[in-house]
């Protein structure tokens, strides 16, 4: 399916005869790339637009470049140069005074500051991305409207993300922007996932969660192949395998893992690798394989780093405090649910600050 967005974009840069307008709509279409996947294409669109201005530089052009660069950097391996890019088209935008840049560019950092926690910059840009966007400047008031929505729904406060998804959904559609519409059923996808995986570790698992977890992963996967988003692709048959397991379908969640894990790694998610191998050990004790849980168990504890997020270490330990409880090792099983408590309750704690932060700080929808 065509993207709509990028019609609309091809159109406008027939239409306009202005080489400078002409140049930031082509670095606007190699952000639009970029985040379907389209890194090549991106690439070659933001090497043309360096050869055109590359002896006569204009401020704006350069900050579009910038904030399209970033966006390669990022949906190619999550890559944290990407900041770099966003913070200088964040500042060529506020000192030329160019709004659509500035908010959509304060949106993304904005986006890197959730990635890694990083609370008090992330609402930041939020506000300045939420206050200098236009009303009708969908790109930028749907990424800040899906951080909010992200965010709220990582503190377990559906109630107050569904009102952002709602915004978010919005303002995609009304530009026909397929791949935040991809972004957002994704978000919405994993962290329905992740909680009814938190409840599963506790015994509280509920078989309707299960099955409405499996179906958010199945219909990701759909809209990608529908509309062609093809960014961080080793993302959909992760979420599947968590699903899967969620459901008892150890074999096939094996396999995706199997499949899937170094490719995840490859593309930035090295910080999951821990709770990737503690799922892969889980699978293997599940489907007969003993000796192999016990390797992939180790490799889980050694994967563990300083760049691994609170809730995918409390999600490893109480994986591991799993296996080892039903492999007989009481010892180790009681170390790691001690260590899956901790953190868990660190994660919580994290959540109820954030939640009151956003509450605080960004307000009501708008």
């Amino acid at each position: 399916m065509a993207s709509r967005l990028l019609s609309a974009l091809d159109a406008r840069i027939r239409k306009t005869k202005n080489p400078v307008e002409s140049a930031c709509l082509r670095a606007e279409r190699a952000t639009l790339l970029a985040r379907q996947g389209q890194l090549d294409a991106a690439r070659a669109e933001l090497g043309a637009l360096r050869t055109q201005f590359d002896t006569r530089p204009h401020a704006v052009v350069s900050a579009w470049a910038s904030l399209a660069e970033g966006l390669v950097a990022y949906f190619e391996n999550l890559s944290s140069s990407a900041r770099d890019k966003f913070m200088r088209a964040l500042a060529l935008s506020a000192a030329v005074q160019a709004p659509s840049i500035q908010s959509l560019s304060a949106a993304w950092l904005a986006q890197m500051d959730f990635s890694c926690f990083d609370f008090d910059p992330m609402i930041r840009h939020l506000t300045e991305a939420l206050d200098t966007a236009p009303e009708t400047l969908h790109s930028a008031r749907s990424r800040a409207s899906l951080v909010v929505a992200e965010a709220y729904h990582w503190c377990e406060r559906l109630d107050l993300a569904l009102p952002w998804y709602s915004l978010a959904r919005h303002h995609a559609t009304a530009e026909g922007d397929e791949a935040t519409l991809s972004a957002l059923m994704h978000n919405m996808a994993w962290l329905r996932t992740a909680e009814a995986r938190r409840r599963s570790v506790f015994g509280t698992a509920d078989v309707g969660e299960a099955r409405y977890a499996r179906l958010g992963a199945e219909s990701v996967g759909t809209f990608d192949q529908l509309v062609g988003t093809n960014s961080l692709n080793a993302l959909v048959p992760l979420l599947r395998s968590q699903a899967l397991m969620l459901n008892d379908e150890f074999e096939t969640a094996l396999e995706l893992l199997a499949a899937h894990t170094e490719k995840a790694r490859n593309e930035g998610l090295d910080r999951m690798a821990c709770v990737l191998l503690a799922d892969t050990a889980w699978c293997r004790l599940r489907t007969g394989d003993v000796v192999g849980a016990r390797v992939e168990a180790a490799l889980a504890l050694e994967s563990v780093t300083s760049d691994t997020h609170v809730d995918d270490l409390a999600m490893t330990h109480s994986r591991l405090a799993q296996i080892h409880g039903s492999l007989g090792d009481v010892n180790l099983s009681r170390h790691h649910e001690s260590a899956a408590l901790a953190a868990w309750q660190l994660h919580m704690d994290r959540q109820a600050q954030l939640a009151e932060l956003m509450v605080r700080d960004v307000g009501s929808p708008r």
